[in-house]
């Protein structure tokens, strides 16, 4: 298979013709995938302006609205940057910042010695804390410290070193699948697959900071399930609002990443696109609403629903009042509520019989009432 960006999903053979009946991991007791609920992640980032007392606040709110994760970025400019004198210019329109990268991300750096730390008060608050390393030594440490499941960005999805490091360590491991072609998922699931990682989640991802709706393309999702049945698949949100993580959880997403901020103005790269406290309070209501409305399929009359069918479905009713002996023609029949009596689509089988005694108008017929 070539890694041209059209070229054609060549499933491994491996698993092919694997029997699976439902993609899932365990994350310190904790189920996440098919049949579960939507494992939502508050992805903290860089939100918490290198202030570690502030990363606390934002672990404490994570655990309020109701997420079942926190998440953390480690890195350093020296990791990620060739280039760290580069201008970079973000934030909403009326309030752009211009800043050199290097400088911008040692001002937002998690100190390696903070994340255990971190993660012990998150477990506190029932949260399962995380990171995203960007590189080897920084998976390693993360590794070192006992962290439960990893995450991959959607830049590194085929950085096969760090990758390889982070599967020494025997954890669930989550690949972010944006900005990338088929080839280069499929490319980066096998290698994860041959370097031993048990568990694998892939996020739909478009990595644009706010993602357009336009852009979405949510239907990737249950493609995305069909290709890769082993992996629990859902969507790394960078769009503002809720609406798609809404929409991917109504099309099959088992997780939900959203950066999170503790105020949209703060300034900061992240802040301003990302949902502030009350935001994602709806997001985690919305979403468990959801998830109560999607099972199942209509039979017939739902429980729920049989006080309005006796009450508000027609009947077929006497339009005047019939005496003893009586034939019942089409005139002598209306169809009213409520619907505790014959059906409308009856109506036929009762004409021309004799009614066997006298019937006020508005009587609601029975089949008793022709014995």
């Amino acid at each position: 298979m070539t890694l041209e960006a059209g070229c054609l999903h060549q499933p491994d053979q491996t698993y092919m013709y694997k029997d699976i009946l439902m993609a899932q991991f365990n994350v310190e007791g904790r189920i996440i995938g098919d049949g579960q609920p939507c494992f939502i992640i508050a992805e903290i980032g860089a939100n918490h302006d290198g202030d570690m007392v502030r990363a606390r606040e934002m672990i404490g709110q994570a655990a309020e609205y109701g997420a079942d994760a926190i998440k953390l970025q480690l890195y350093t400019a020296g990791e990620l940057l060739a280039d760290p004198l580069r201008e970079v210019t973000y934030g909403a329109e009326d309030r752009r910042v211009t800043d050199q990268i290097g400088t911008m991300f040692d001002k937002l750096v998690v100190p390696r010695e903070a994340c255990e730390d971190l993660f012990d008060y998150a477990r506190t608050l029932g949260l399962i804390p995380f990171a995203t390393p960007f590189s080897p030594e920084g998976a390693a440490h993360l590794g070192g410290i006992g962290m439960p499941l990893f995450k991959v960005a959607a830049s590194d999805l085929c950085y096969f070193d760090m990758i390889d490091e982070i599967a020494r360590w025997g954890k669930p491991t989550i690949l972010s699948a944006g900005k990338c072609t088929l080839a280069e998922i499929d490319l980066s699931v096998s290698h994860a697959r041959k370097a031993g990682i048990n568990g694998l989640g892939l996020l739909h991802c478009v990595a644009q900071y706010p993602a357009p709706h336009a852009e979405m393309k949510l239907s990737t999702i249950p493609v995305l399930k069909s290709l890769y049945p082993d992996c629990v698949v859902g969507l790394s949100d960078h769009s503002i609002g809720i609406a798609s993580a809404l929409g991917a959880v109504a099309l099959g997403a088992k997780i939900i990443e959203k950066h999170v901020t503790y105020d949209k103005d703060a300034p900061g790269p992240d802040h301003w696109f990302s949902a502030d406290p009350a935001e994602m309070a709806l997001l985690v209501r919305e979403v468990r609403a959801l998830e109560a409305a999607l099972p199942g399929v209509r039979q017939g009359v739902l429980e729920c629903e049989l006080s309005e069918r006796q009450t508000s479905v027609r009947s077929l009713v006497t339009a005047r009042a019939l005496k003893a002996g009586e034939v019942v023609t089409r005139a002598d029949l209306k169809a009213v509520r409520p619907g505790t009596g014959i059906h409308p689509a009856d109506q036929e089988k009762i004409i021309g019989l004799r009614v066997p005694r006298d019937l006020a108008a508005n009587h609601v017929l029975s089949w008793a009432d022709f014995k």
